[in-house]
């Protein structure tokens, strides 16, 4: 799908807050309703949207302790490994890189000792190896988290 400036602006929008309505972009656009809902509908179906959530503070739920999780798997376990992870409640987000260790974990726990023992007794035995732990000390978030807000075009 091409992307066309009120595409952008609607991408826009939508990532600065989700919850506004498709009322609310059209007036701010200047547009009709139904221009806006059908550009919505079709860059969902293109998968360009994949959807919408809520930004949750980890911490006022509880879950003080962030790590980043370097490490390396098994080949025949990788595949496996991960997506038994994506579906564990402390696992954030999972990346594949380059480097001497190849499988990055975001991860969220209560504790540094709920961390050690999701290290040890989850990570490892879904086939982590060389595992490498680092505790985030301070975060900075750039808000939208993974948003991407081009400038306005003319």
């Amino acid at each position: 799908m091409n992307l066309d400036k009120m595409n952008i602006r609607i991408l826009n929008l939508l990532q600065l807050d989700a919850r506004k309505t498709v009322s609310d972009i059209a007036r701010e656009l200047n547009r009709a309703e139904t221009t806006v809902r059908e550009r919505i509908k079709k860059m969902e179906s293109e998968n360009i949207i994949m959807g919408y959530c809520a930004f949750v503070d980890k911490k006022a739920i509880g879950y003080g302790t962030e790590a980043l999780i370097f490490c390396n798997f098994d080949p025949e376990k990788m595949e496996p490994g991960i997506k038994k992870l994506l579906t564990m409640k402390h696992v954030i987000s999972i990346s594949h890189v380059t480097g001497q260790r190849r499988v990055v974990i975001h991860v969220a726990t209560k504790s540094n000792e709920e961390m050690w023992s999701f290290v040890h007794h989850t990570i490892i035995p879904v086939g982590g190896l060389d595992v490498d732990s680092h505790i985030i000390m301070r975060k900075y978030d750039k808000l939208p988290p993974d948003g991407i807000i081009e400038d306005e075009l003319d």
